[in-house]
């Protein structure tokens, strides 16, 4: 007989607020409906989650090096938005300890394996959707996946996402939409994935992905 399970990141905090290890802080980052700063607000989240960043909500005030970095690029890329050779870039250069692994512009069905494979490794994701007949990508934190269990083996079927441009997660408790890729009937992917929030649903691809690797969660700041 097998069952329904969600596997969370190990640095993730379920609870009546989605935390992180060591913060009383929820991690959700919100992004306005004018400005073009998922991929920022997207790393945010990372950071908290690794314990980098106390209180993504806190951002604009704080003067410390870290945030206030963060800050200036939100900044810079408000109406813009950032590509994801460019956040990986970053990344790197926040010189955090924290390494990345890019695959940019692949296809869908690469992008979900690429992901799989990251997530399993105990890596976080940044991923990037692109609602299927739109040229628009956003970007989203990819916290871990949903799948059927039976005997010893987990077949997942859907990532559970923290996405920056809807509210915080409340009604679906570890994450605020969720991406469904698989439907366990093949083994073969569909051309396209079904994403949820809990106001709206719609078809999307994977277009794009950066995996990021972390240690312990550091005390947060």
């Amino acid at each position: 007989m097998g069952f329904v399970v969600q596997r969370l990141h190990p640095f993730i905090r379920p609870g009546v607020i989605l935390g992180a290890a060591r913060t009383k802080n929820a991690v959700h980052s919100q992004q306005s409906r004018w400005d073009s700063a998922c991929a920022i607000h997207c790393l945010v989240m990372l950071l908290s989650i690794c314990g980098l960043v106390a209180d993504p909500s806190q951002i604009a005030t704080r003067r410390r090096r870290l945030e206030a970095t963060l800050w200036h690029k939100t900044a810079e890329i408000f109406q813009k938005g950032m590509t994801f050779s460019k956040l990986a870039a970053f990344i790197d250069e926040l010189g955090c300890g924290l390494r990345t692994k890019l695959l940019e512009r692949g296809s869908h069905r690469e992008i979900v394996g690429f992901i799989e494979e990251e997530l399993a490794r105990g890596l976080l994701v940044i991923g990037s959707i692109r609602p299927v007949g739109d040229t628009q990508s956003h970007a989203v934190v990819v916290i871990g996946v949903e799948g059927f269990q039976a005997s010893r083996q987990f077949e997942a079927h859907t990532l559970l996402i923290l996405d920056p441009a809807e509210g915080p997660p409340a009604a679906m408790a570890t994450c605020n939409a969720r991406l469904h890729y698989r439907d366990g009937k093949s083994r073969r992917l569909p051309r396209y994935a079904a994403y949820s929030t809990i106001s709206t649903a719609f078809p999307v691809v994977l277009n794009g992905a950066v995996a990021v690797g972390v240690g312990r969660p550091e005390k947060s700041p």
